[in-house]
């Protein structure tokens, strides 16, 4: 028996256990500060881009969300890496939806690694629930598209998207707790078919080691975003025009993916 080959494994499992539990604390902590620093600055912040720019409550609140995030972000860089991978600024040059895969309940903060913050979340009924979130979620004009009705909907997308913002799906409206993408729901794509705006894909792997569905704690992780090339409408054939869409776009996002999640097999956080 190699007594020092299991000392080593001991060693490593409790220096593991030790990081796991110092971020947990840390990041707990850290994000509970900065939540009640950030809800004393935000009405500071609110009135002087309401009376001094002459902003609108969505656009403001949107932008405080995305700061928000960002500070967020900077913190937790202490335990994980985030990386953008082929960035283009033209790709959000033209208004147009965003659909994300879906892993972990941090893929929404996530959404700072972008350049854009003027994004309106179409998101289910259950986070407008929360405490405090809900304020601020009602505030940037999220889209509850369990509540909404489709013209309801469409109205405040075309709105947003007429004020050159964007709007924000996670199409399998759950997490999944594989690497595979669930069933995609297809108010994203129908939407950009009535509106005849493109879809943007993104591709998003590592927040799936950072807090996966079916554990209760953060662990280090190594996070990376991929914009893809925008989708139009009018690059799609077949009927209905919106399901042929949604076909193509979760096509396009399986094979980023696949090839994402392979190259993360190759190195450890």
């Amino acid at each position: 028996m190699n007594t020092s080959y299991y000392e080593n494994r001991i060693q490593n499992r409790a220096s593991h256990w030790l990081i796991i539990i110092s971020m947990n604390l840390l990041l707990g902590l850290v994000i509970f500060l900065w939540t009640f620093v950030g809800l004393f600055l935000f009405p500071f912040a609110f009135g002087v881009m309401r009376l001094g720019k002459g902003r609108n409550t969505a656009w403001i609140t949107r932008w405080c969300i995305w700061v928000y995030g960002r500070v967020w972000q900077f913190f937790t860089r202490l335990f994980v890496t985030f990386e953008t991978i082929n960035y283009h600024p033209s790709r959000f040059e033209t208004p147009g939806i965003i659909v994300v895969n879906h892993r972990s309940f941090f893929d929404t903060y996530c959404m700072n690694m972008l350049p854009e913050f003027n994004i309106c979340f179409a998101v289910r009924d259950w986070p407008f629930g929360i405490p405090i979130y809900n304020i601020f979620m009602r505030m940037a004009g999220y889209l509850n598209i369990e509540k909404y009705d489709w013209e309801k909907s469409l109205t405040r997308s075309r709105q947003t998207l007429a004020e050159k913002g964007f709007i924000l799906f996670f199409p399998e409206g759950h997490r999944s707790k594989t690497h595979e993408m669930t069933r995609f729901f297809s108010g994203a794509f129908k939407l950009a078919v009535e509106t005849n705006t493109p879809i943007i894909p993104i591709c998003l792997t590592g927040t799936e080691d950072l807090l996966p569905p079916d554990r209760p704690y953060m662990a280090p992780a190594r996070i990376r975003l991929q914009v893809l090339h925008p989708v139009f409408p009018s690059q799609i054939q077949g009927e209905p025009k919106h399901l042929a869409l949604k076909k193509r776009v979760k096509q396009i996002m399986a094979e980023h993916l696949a090839a994402m999640d392979e190259k993360k097999s190759h190195y450890q956080v």
